[in-house]
């Protein structure tokens, strides 16, 4: 793959951990390209008082973000987070002293990795090591892009006990504080950033969690389901075409899924990324009814190996095969690695009713 260098300013525990990280990516093969001749992936050497962004030209090229800092508690996963969106990265990589030393260059650094998922982990640093920990991201293939047909019929232009279901239980993940408040991203992105990032991903916030439901209506295909849209708040869900879509299959040659909606639509509206991921569960597994995604934990789930992005094929892909090897795929709790889970049920009702009171707020975050 090629990949560019984009740096601003001298940061010597940045540029250390950044100089032996692309030798490593030199010598797993990577070629370094100036950043307009078609790269896979960014460094991106910045800062954390005012991260600069790369602005790339598609989804489709991965902004991994490398800073320096210090660790002062849950003050460092805030200012990791919020630099992570103020970059434009799909990752971003904090250099931090060893053992709060003074001199930056004293022992061996601890590095923290922050994900839009809200992942955050650390371990001490070896290049190649974080060059493992990258290689699913700046690999992965995202699957998000949304074709729209006004195709819906109108019987389900308002309303149907199948959606209703959806806002019910999107509030009650609000009442079970699993439901994150939705990162507000005009406070820290200028307008013109705000514009970037919806052409790039369609999204005009940013939220966690996501539900979806099967509802048959043949007349559209043969697995159609009603899915919370991207960036909204799923605690308060309204309107058709808006907070709720209607999916009815996925164009493979496009890498989009086919989303049926009423004439009135808001034209902005996406569904949610992980859209790919339960088309595909819905399609392999016939008896799942209902999936719920959470940023929350359940002990001894089975988990994905690598930490890849929502919306990539290859996370859909490790999510099905793991349904595979649970005793029952239509009645399974699977972990996404520093994530969170996806769960599947024959409705809602049976998915809440079975993990209401087995939930953990707090995702296992691990190396």
């Amino acid at each position: 793959m090629k990949f560019a260098i984009v740096k601003n300013g001298a940061y010597p525990l940045r540029d250390l951990v950044a100089d032996e990280l692309i030798d490593v990516c030199l010598r797993h093969g990577h070629e370094i390209s100036p950043a307009s001749n078609g790269v896979q992936f960014v460094l991106n050497l910045t800062e954390t008082l005012s991260p600069q962004s790369f602005r790339r030209r598609s989804q489709s090229v991965f902004v991994v973000s490398i800073v320096e800092g210090q660790d002062d508690g849950r003050n460092l996963q805030s200012r990791c987070y919020t630099t992570l969106i103020r970059s434009l990265s799909n990752l971003l990589v904090c250099a931090v002293p060893a053992n709060g030393s003074s001199n930056a260059l004293d022992g061996l650094p601890e590095i923290h990795f922050t994900t839009p998922e809200a992942g955050f982990y650390h371990l001490p640093f070896d290049a190649e090591e974080v060059y493992q920990r990258i290689l699913p991201i700046i690999s992965a293939h995202f699957a998000t892009d949304n074709k729209f047909s006004t195709d819906l019929p109108e019987r389900y232009w308002v309303s149907t006990p199948v959606v209703d279901q959806i806002k019910s239980y999107g509030r009650e993940l609000d009442n079970l504080k699993v439901l994150p408040a939705p990162f507000p991203l005009r406070e820290v992105l200028a307008e013109e950033d705000m514009r970037h990032i919806y052409k790039i991903y369609g999204i005009t916030g940013a939220s966690y969690g996501n539900l979806s439901a099967r509802e048959s209506i043949p007349e559209l295909g043969e697995v159609t389901f009603w899915m919370t849209g991207r960036g909204v708040n799923k605690a308060n869900l309204s309107m058709i075409g808006k907070d709720v879509l209607l999916v009815k299959g996925f164009d493979e040659d496009r890498s989009a899924v086919l989303v049926s909606v009423p004439s009135d639509f808001d034209p902005k509206a996406r569904v949610s990324v992980d859209a790919i991921e339960h088309y595909l569960i819905y399609r392999e597994f016939p008896e799942v009814g209902a999936i719920v995604h959470v940023h929350a934990w359940i002990d001894d789930v089975l988990c994905t190996r690598q930490n890849y992005p929502c919306g990539t094929r290859e996370l859909a892909h490790e999510v099905v095969e793991l349904l595979r090897r649970t005793p029952d795929p239509s009645r399974a709790e699977v972990g996404l690695k520093n994530h969170g889970l996806t769960i599947t049920g024959h409705s809602l009702d049976e998915i809440f009713d079975r993990i209401r009171h087995r939930l953990r707020r707090e995702v296992h975050m691990f190396a």
